[in-house]
């Protein structure tokens, strides 16, 4: 059975280019009937923190990134690590530092070639002879982290490791270890990096920040999921937008690109408009519990964040709206003055029976303004949502006139009337 891994370490909050990894190894699995399993490596005492690794856990647990196993934690495994550094001192294969140090040295291949044969770049090619001989135990006593991580991975039956090609140049090293210790090479895959749009190196100038970050600031799961699977990877059909067990069924490594890929946060935030888009207003509520479903409903389209809502809202709920000097001059015109008279006789008609029927009432006033004055569309419906919201855009006419209700749509008419 093909069996994953994903191997953070505690040392910072989870970040897009470990999600991506890790999303790559939870496809690559869920597609082959495979188990993807977590492993925290916090044997960086000094720097690994305990709210770094609960931040790994919120976040994949927010994105659906569930491991098939509890984390395994790499420090309680330090015994385990010693003791093949032992059996490797008995073998000969490793010695200890000549200085006196309690640093083990394992002796590297001195002749050939080794290769490894990546599902993602192909075969790469690298000579024994540019290697030196590596510490394996440090002089602290501590393993080091490429003994650690093919131990790790051997023990727990990792059939393939897919990872960052920063990771190439350790993979040599790590062969030549699975090898002396007897254990069957896994398949290695390295995925491109993840740039910004300068094709620098991935920064919190780019928009990387922690992925609970990108929670705060109101994108939803399966946006950022569903991006992440985007850069570096084409699905067979060409599809932008996927859900999660879509991409399950899509992904294979086949399809990795061999060249990096550029992090574009506003094709993250296009993403996510498209998922809030297609979110069930049922749904919708669930995340905005606080605003008025009716409102949800006529705010929905034009949301690009979770965190937009509450301020598209609010120009429902405001007691007392500004308006612009350019503003006033519109409203004081002879045209939206003759507009809004209209309205205000009018207005009582819409308020009864359903909110339907209501917004019937509503487009039906509105056309007969435009008819009776013999004004152009543009010149009844642009005033009236400036005197309604001080605003150049938004919801339709007919639903301001309905959810903002009777008293505040004739106070803000007054308030127009009186510039």
């Amino acid at each position: 059975m093909i069996r994953v891994r994903f191997a953070p370490s505690p040392t910072g909050n989870l970040h897009i280019g470990s999600v991506r990894t890790a999303l790559f190894n939870y496809l690559f699995a869920r597609h082959h009937g495979g188990q993807f399993v977590l492993r925290i490596e916090d044997t960086d005492l000094e720097r690994s923190r305990p709210e770094y690794t609960a931040d790994i856990l919120s976040g994949l647990d927010w994105l659906g990134l569930a491991s098939d196993e509890p984390p395994v934690y790499q420090s309680s495994r330090r015994e385990l690590h010693l003791e093949y550094v032992e059996k490797l001192l008995k073998e000969g294969r490793a010695y200890p530092d000549p200085e006196g140090s309690p640093a083990v040295f394992f002796r590297v291949p001195a002749d050939g070639a080794t290769v490894i044969p990546d599902l993602v770049k192909g075969g790469i090619v690298f000579q024994n002879k540019d290697f030196k001989d590596q510490v394996i135990r440090k002089s602290d006593g501590s393993v080091t982290y490429n003994f650690a991580v093919v131990l790790d991975d051997a023990l727990m039956g990792i059939t393939h490791i897919i990872r960052g090609e920063d990771h190439i140049s350790n993979t040599p090293k790590q062969i030549f270890l699975y090898n002396a210790l007897g254990f069957a090479l896994p398949q290695f895959a390295h995925i491109p990096m993840i740039l910004g749009t300068d094709r620098s190196k991935l920064s919190k100038r780019h928009g990387a920040t922690s992925i609970n970050e990108y929670k705060k600031d109101g994108f939803l799961p399966e946006a950022i999921v569903n991006y992440l699977a985007l850069l570096g990877w084409t699905p067979p059909d060409g599809s932008e937008l996927m859900n999660l067990t879509e991409l399950c069924q899509k992904f294979d490594l086949d399809r990795v690109s061999k060249s990096n890929s550029i992090f574009d946060l506003e094709k993250l935030r296009w993403l996510n408009a498209q998922k809030l888009k297609n979110l069930s207003l049922e749904a919708l509520q669930s995340l905005c519990p606080e605003l008025n479903t009716e409102i949800l409903k006529v705010i929905k389209d034009d949301l690009v964040l979770l965190t937009d809502a509450p301020e598209k809202a609010k120009i429902f709920t405001l007691h007392k709206i500004e308006y612009t000097d350019e503003q006033k001059a519109e409203l004081k015109t002879a045209s939206a003055r003759q507009v809004f008279r209209e309205l205000q006789e009018k207005i009582d008609s819409i308020y009864n029976g359903s909110i339907e029927e209501q917004y019937n009432k509503a487009q039906e006033l509105i056309d007969s303004i435009v008819k009776n004055t013999g004004f152009k569309k543009g010149q009844v419906f642009h005033p009236l949502r400036v005197a309604l919201t001080a605003q150049k855009s938004g919801p339709g006419l007919k639903f301001l006139l309905v959810l903002l209700g009777k008293e505040k749509v004739k106070e803000r008419l007054q308030n127009a009337l009186g510039c």
